[in-house]
C-alpha cells in the first residue's frame, strides 16, 4: 500500500468525473499528493453535484463513469505511486422513487424486507402504520379536489399516483377495472374526473396505500422517519442492523480488498445510533479486506466526519485515524485572530445590527426555533420515548407530558456538544459529566416541574435501571437524545446562529464555536492540541462544506488586529450606501455581513469599473446572499420566503456592485480590500505552512493551491483550472519574484509544492518525529520536529503586518529566535543558515520572506 502522506479531496459530479479525476492524476502527483480523496463514487439520485444523496450503494455511479472508469483511475494513481481515498455514506440515503430499497418500502410498507433498514416510526400516533411522505404542494384533500393528484396507468400496466410528473407506485392496485384498454382509460379518466367533483373513489384508493402523500410544509411536524438533519428527501439508515451494514459496506470493502482504495472517510458518523461501536465494526472489517493485501491490522486508513466542541475529543475507543480535519480548521484560524480586538468588533456589530453580539445568546435562541420548527417531528418523536419510560416511574406518571416536553427541550438547548455515546448500561466519564452540566442549567432555567422531570430524565440519560422493559425504553431514549442532539447542534449553529451573529465572520465556520472571547487562540492552546493529535488525523483549512475559503478567512482575520480602521471603513461604507437604499432592505444585519463578505472575497485585480468582472462577481455574491438571508430566518428563510424583502436587498446588491451609481462605493470597498489583502496573504501563507508540517496528514481541497477566496457552496465547487495550476508547477521565478507578484497565486501554490515535495521526501519525519513548541515573540509561532539526522525548524506570524507592502512582508520581532543550533537551511530560497547557541536573528531571515521554513540537513 502506498503510504499515507497528504491527500487531496476531489469533487465528482457529472461535470467532473472519475475519467477527469483519472486525468488529473499526473498533475496531483507531481504536485506531491500521496491520494486522491474522493468525494462519494456511488449511484446518486441523476444530477446530483455532490453524491451523498445515494439511491444504490453498490453501484458505482454510471454518471461518473461507472466501475471501468473507476478501476482506470486506480490504475492512473498507482502508475504514479498514488491511492485512492473514499467517501462514504452510512448515515442516510435519498428517500427517492430510484432507490430500490426505499421504493420497495413505499410499496410494500412495514412488510418490505428493507423496512428496518430505515429510521421510520410505524407506530407514530396518527399515522396508522403508514409512511408519511410530505410530498405534495397542498394538502392532500386539496390536491385532490384540484386534481393535481390524480391515478394514472403506466406503460408497463402497473398503476401510479401522479403529482406534476412525479409517479408514486401503488401498493394496494384499483379493484374492479376494465380489462378492456380503451374501457380502461375512460375508467381511470371517470376516477379522476370524479376526484375533482367530490367523488371520493380515488381518496378511498389513496387511503389504502402502505404511505401517505402529505402536504410538504406539515413534514416537519408530521412525518415519521427520521432524516439527515431536516432534508425531508434523505432518509436515515439503521446500521446496527447487520444487513444493512453489510449492503452498504459491500462494494468500499471489496474495492478496499482489491486494492483499489488504500482509505475510507466517514460521513456523519454522529448521526448514527452508535457511533462507537460502528467504527470498531468497520476497523475490524477493513483490516479483513485489508489481510487479502498482506496489510497488517489498522494499516488502511479510516476518518470520521466528526465536528468537535473546543477542548473535545474523540473517544479513546474508537479504532480509527482521526478526524476529517474541522477541529485543525478552527484551531489555525483563531491563531490567526488577535483576540485583543473582539471587545470592539462586539461594539460594531451591535450598533450595526442591533443584536447582542453574544454567540451564546444567538445559539439558545436558534436552538430553541429549530426545535420547535425544523426538527419538531424528531423532537416529538423524541418525547414519545421519554413519555414511555416515564410510565414505568410512579413519580413520574404524576408529571404532565409538557413538564417533560420543557424538560427535554431545556436539556437539549444548552448542551454543549454534538452528542454523547452511551454504552449498554448508560452514560460514564465525561459523556456524563456533560449531562449532568446540561441538567443543572435546565434545572435552573425552570420551575418546579421542570427540576423534578428534568431529575428524573437526568437518572434515565446517565444509567440503566429497573425492570428489563424499563432500561430497554431508557437505552432508547438515550439514542433518540444523542441522535437528535447532534442534528440540533449542526443546524442552530452552522446553519443558523453562523447567519445571525457577525462579529466577524472569518471564526463562523464548520468546527467553530464563537463564544464571547474564543475571537483568537493562544498558541500555547494550539501548540498542546497539535502534539495530542493522532499522527494520520486529517489536516484541513478548505472542505467542500466550508462558509468560506481559507484565504478569505484569512484576511478577515486581519479586521481583529485592526479594529479601529474597520469601523471607520464601515462608517464611510454606510455613508456611500444611504443613497442606494430603498427601505430597510438589507437591514443592518445584513448589511454589516455584506460588507465582510466583499472586502473579504474581493477577487484580487478586479477594478471598480470591471463591467465584465463585476458581472461574474455580483452573481457569485448574490447566491452567498439569498443562501445567508434564508438560513438566517430572521426576515426570509426557505421555508417561508419573503419575496419582497429578498427582491429588495438583491437590487441593493446589484447597484452596489453594477450600477454607475454605485461606483464610488465600489471603490471604497475595492480600497479596503487592497488595504487588508497583503497582511491576509501573509497569513494564508502561514496557515498552508502549518498544515503541512504539523503532526498528521495534510488535505488539500480542490483548487486550493492558489487563493482561495470563496464562498459558501456551490461557489466552494466551482470548476478548477487544472491549466493554471500545471503552470505554477513550471514556474521558474525564484520565491522573491514569487513574493513580489503574490497576487496571481503562484506563490502559495509555491510553497504547498515545496512542502509536499519534503513530504515525500522526509516521510518518516512526518509520520513519526517528534514535535516540540519554540519561545518565539508574540505573534509568532515556531517549532521543530525531529527523526533521526532529519530536524524542521518552522518560524511563521500569526498576527498581520502593518502596512500594505507591495511584497509581502511579516513584522518581524527584535528578539532573536531559540532555533537550535546547527547549519539551516532556507527550504524556500536555499540560503544556509548556521545557527549558534544565541539562536537565530529576525535580521537573518527577513530578506527572505515571511515565512521560515528551515531544514537540516539540506535539502534539493
Amino acid at each position: 500500500m502506498i503510504p499515507l502522506r497528504s491527500t487531496a479531496r476531489l469533487q465528482l459530479h457529472a461535470g467532473f468525473t472519475l475519467r477527469d479525476a483519472a486525468a488529473s492524476v499526473p498533475y496531483y502527483a507531481r504536485l506531491g499528493i500521496s491520494h486522491l480523496y474522493l468525494s462519494p463514487i456511488t449511484r446518486a439520485v441523476a444530477g446530483s453535484t455532490h453524491g451523498y444523496d445515494v439511491v444504490d450503494p453498490a453501484t458505482v455511479s454510471p454518471e461518473l463513469g461507472g466501475e471501468p472508469a473507476l478501476r482506470a483511475l486506480a490504475r492512473a494513481a498507482h502508475a504514479h505511486d498514488m491511492g485512492l481515498v473514499l467517501d462514504i455514506v452510512p448515515n442516510h440515503m435519498a428517500a427517492h422513487l430510484d432507490n430500490a430499497w426505499w421504493r420497495d418500502v413505499v410499496v410494500r410498507g412495514r412488510r418490505s424486507p428493507w423496512a428496518r433498514w430505515f429510521d421510520i416510526e410505524w407506530d407514530a400516533p396518527g399515522r396508522a402504520g403508514r409512511l408519511w411522505l410530505p410530498v405534495l404542494d397542498r394538502s392532500l384533500a386539496q390536491a385532490l379536489a384540484d386534481g393535481v393528484l390524480t391515478l394514472a396507468l403506466q406503460r408497463d400496466g402497473s398503476w401510479a399516483l401522479d403529482h406534476h410528473g412525479t409517479r408514486w407506485p401503488l401498493g394496494v392496485a384499483p379493484r374492479r377495472v376494465p380489462r378492456d384498454t380503451g374501457a380502461r382509460r375512460r375508467w381511470v379518466a371517470s376516477i379522476n374526473a370524479g376526484a375533482r367533483n367530490g367523488d371520493d373513489a380515488l381518496a378511498q384508493l389513496v387511503a389504502a396505500q402502505p404511505y401517505r402523500l402529505a402536504w410538504w410544509r406539515g413534514g416537519n411536524a408530521l412525518l415519521n422517519y427520521r432524516r439527515f438533519f431536516d432534508i425531508t428527501s434523505l432518509v436515515a439508515l439503521r446500521m446496527e442492523v447487520p444487513a444493512a451494514f453489510n449492503a452498504v459496506h459491500a462494494l468500499p470493502l471489496r474495492l478496499v480488498s482489491e486494492g483499489l482504495v488504500d482509505g475510507l472517510r466517514v460521513d456523519h458518523v454522529d448521526g448514527l445510533a452508535d457511533p462507537g461501536g460502528y467504527v470498531r465494526r468497520l476497523r475490524r472489517a477493513l483490516d479483513r479486506a485489508g489481510r487479502a493485501r498482506g496489510l497488517a491490522p489498522g494499516t488502511l486508513g479510516l476518518w470520521v466526519e466528526k465536528i468537535l466542541a473546543p477542548g473535545e475529543s474523540l473517544p479513546a475507543d474508537w479504532p480509527c485515524d482521526g478526524t476529517t480535519g474541522y477541529d485543525f480548521m478552527d484551531q489555525a484560524g483563531g491563531l490567526l485572530h488577535d483576540p485583543d480586538g473582539e471587545a470592539a468588533l462586539v461594539e460594531l456589530w451591535r450598533a450595526r445590527s442591533g443584536r447582542t453580539g453574544d454567540f451564546a445568546t444567538e445559539e439558545l435562541q436558534a436552538r430553541g426555533e429549530v426545535l420547535a420548527g425544523p426538527l419538531q417531528a424528531e423532537f416529538d418523536r423524541t418525547l414519545r420515548v421519554l413519555l414511555r419510560c416515564a410510565r414505568h416511574d410512579a413519580m413520574a406518571r404524576e408529571l404532565p407530558p409538557s413538564a417533560w416536553a420543557q424538560a427535554l427541550r431545556g436539556i437539549l438547548e444548552v448542551f454543549p456538544v454534538y452528542r454523547t455515546y452511551a454504552g449498554a448500561g448508560g452514560l460514564e466519564g465525561g459523556d456524563a459529566g456533560l449531562v449532568e452540566r446540561a441538567c443543572a442549567r435546565a434545572s435552573d432555567a425552570g420551575g418546579e416541574l421542570q427540576r423534578t422531570a428534568v431529575g428524573l430524565l437526568r437518572g434515565w440519560l446517565l444509567q440503566a435501571s429497573g425492570t428489563p422493559a424499563q432500561q430497554r425504553a431508557q437505552r432508547e431514549l438515550r439514542q433518540r437524545v444523542e441522535q437528535l442532539s447532534a442534528p440540533l447542534n449542526a443546524k442552530s449553529v452552522e446553519d443558523t446562529a453562523f447567519y445571525r451573529h457577525g462579529v466577524l465572520l472569518s471564526r463562523n465556520e464548520v468546527g467553530s464555536h464563537p463564544l464571547p472571547g474564543q475571537l483568537g487562540i493562544a498558541a500555547g492552546t494550539f501548540h498542546a492540541a497539535a502534539a495530542a493529535r493522532p499522527p494520520r488525523a486529517l489536516l484541513a483549512t478548505a472542505t467542500h462544506d466550508h462558509k468560506r475559503g481559507e484565504d478569505m478567512r484569512a484576511r478577515l482575520a486581519v479586521l481583529a488586529a485592526r479594529a479601529p480602521w474597520w469601523e471607520r471603513t464601515v462608517e464611510a461604507l454606510e455613508r456611500e450606501a444611504a443613497a442606494l437604499l430603498s427601505g430597510d432592505a438589507p437591514d443592518g444585519a445584513d448589511r454589516a455581513m455584506l460588507w465582510q463578505t466583499l472586502v473579504g472575497a474581493w477577487p484580487l485585480g478586479l477594478a471598480a469599473d470591471d463591467r465584465a468582472g463585476l458581472r461574474d462577481w455580483h452573481e457569485r455574491v448574490a447566491g452567498w446572499q439569498t443562501k445567508a438571508m434564508r438560513e438566517a430566518k430572521r426576515r426570509t428563510s426557505w421555508v417561508d420566503p419573503q419575496p419582497g424583502y429578498e427582491e429588495a436587498a438583491g437590487s441593493f446588491l446589484e447597484a452596489v456592485l453594477t450600477a454607475p451609481r454605485g461606483l464610488a462605493l465600489r471603490g471604497r470597498l475595492q480600497d479596503a480590500a487592497g488595504a487588508i489583502a497583503p497582511a491576509g496573504a501573509v497569513l494564508g501563507l502561514a496557515q498552508v505552512a502549518l498544515r503541512l508540517t504539523l503532526p498528521g496528514i495534510p488535505d488539500l481541497y480542490q483548487g486550493t493551491e492558489g487563493w482561495d477566496l470563496s464562498l459558501v457552496d456551490p461557489d466552494n465547487r466551482r470548476p478548477v483550472d487544472y491549466r493554471l495550476r500545471e503552470a505554477w508547477l513550471d514556474d521558474a521565478r525564484d520565491w522573491q519574484a514569487l513574493l513580489r507578484d503574490w497576487r496571481d497565486g503562484a506563490v502559495k501554490a509555491r510553497l504547498l509544492q515545496r512542502l509536499l515535495d519534503l513530504r515525500r521526501a522526509w516521510p518518516a519525519l512526518f509520520a513519526d518525529g517528534d514535535y516540540r513548541p519554540l519561545a518565539v515573540a508574540d505573534g509568532w509561532i515556531g517549532f521543530v520536529r525531529t527523526h533521526g539526522d532529519t530536524r524542521l525548524c518552522v518560524l511563521v506570524p500569526v498576527r498581520p503586518p502593518a502596512g500594505t507592502p507591495g511584497a509581502l512582508q511579516a513584522r518581524w520581532p527584535e528578539t532573536a529566535f531559540h532555533v537550535p543550533p546547527g547549519r539551516w537551511q532556507h527550504l524556500l530560497t536555499g540560503a544556509r543558515l548556521d545557527v549558534g547557541d544565541a539562536g537565530l536573528p529576525p535580521a537573518r531571515l527577513r530578506r527572505h520572506g515571511p515565512i521560515a521554513v528551515l531544514v537540516d540537513p539540506p535539502h534539493s
